[in-house]
C-alpha cells in the first residue's frame, strides 16, 4: 500500500467533502436565511462571517484542488496525458474543469458580497444597488454549489468509468 497516496486521497476527500458542504450550505441555508433578517442583522452577519467563510472555503478548495494535482500524477496506471481520453481521463477532466470554474464563481460571490457589505457599512449604496448585490450573490452561490456538485460527482465516479 502506497501511504503517501492513502494521504493525498483522505486528504482530497475531506478537504472536498468540507467545500462542497459548504458550498451547499451558504448557498441553500445561510444566505437565503441571512437575506430574510434585518438590513442591520444582515450587515451584523456579513461583517462577523464572510471573511471567516471566505478564508475556511478558499483554503478547503485549494487543498482540494492541489491534493487533485498530485492524486493525478500519482494514481497508478494514469497521469496528465490520460486527461480527456477515455472513461477515467474524461471525469476527472470535466472534474478538473468545474472545480475551477467553482473557484471562480466563488471569487465572484465573494467580490458581491463585500460590495453588499461595504453597501450596508456605508449607507450610500441605493436599495436597488443592495438588491442587485444581493441577486447577484444567490445566484453565484447556488451556481458555485451546482459546480462543485458536479466536480465532485465526476470526479468520484472516475474509477468506475
Amino acid at each position: 500500500m502506497d501511504v503517501g497516496l492513502v494521504v493525498t486521497r483522505i486528504i482530497h476527500i475531506v478537504s472536498g467533502s468540507f467545500w462542497m458542504g459548504a458550498a451547499i450550505y451558504l448557498a441553500v441555508v445561510l444566505e437565503p436565511k441571512i437575506r430574510s433578517t434585518s438590513v442591520d442583522l444582515e450587515r451584523q452577519l456579513l461583517n462577523r462571517i464572510s471573511k471567516l467563510n471566505s478564508l475556511w472555503i478558499t483554503s478547503a478548495a485549494v487543498v482540494t484542488m492541489v491534493t487533485g494535482m498530485a492524486l493525478v500524477s500519482t494514481t497508478p496506471n494514469h497521469s496528465f496525458s490520460d486527461l480527456g481520453n477515455g472513461g477515467w481521463g474524461t471525469m476527472i477532466l470535466v472534474g478538473l474543469i468545474a472545480s475551477v470554474m467553482a473557484f471562480v464563481v466563488s471569487g465572484m460571490a465573494g467580490a458581491f458580497t463585500a460590495k453588499l457589505r461595504r453597501g450596508l457599512e456605508s449607507g450610500d449604496a441605493t436599495d436597488e444597488q443592495l438588491a442587485s448585490y444581493r441577486r447577484g450573490l444567490s445566484t453565484l452561490g447556488y451556481v458555485n454549489a451546482v459546480l462543485v456538485v458536479i466536480a465532485v460527482g465526476t470526479m468520484a465516479t472516475a474509477r468506475f468509468a
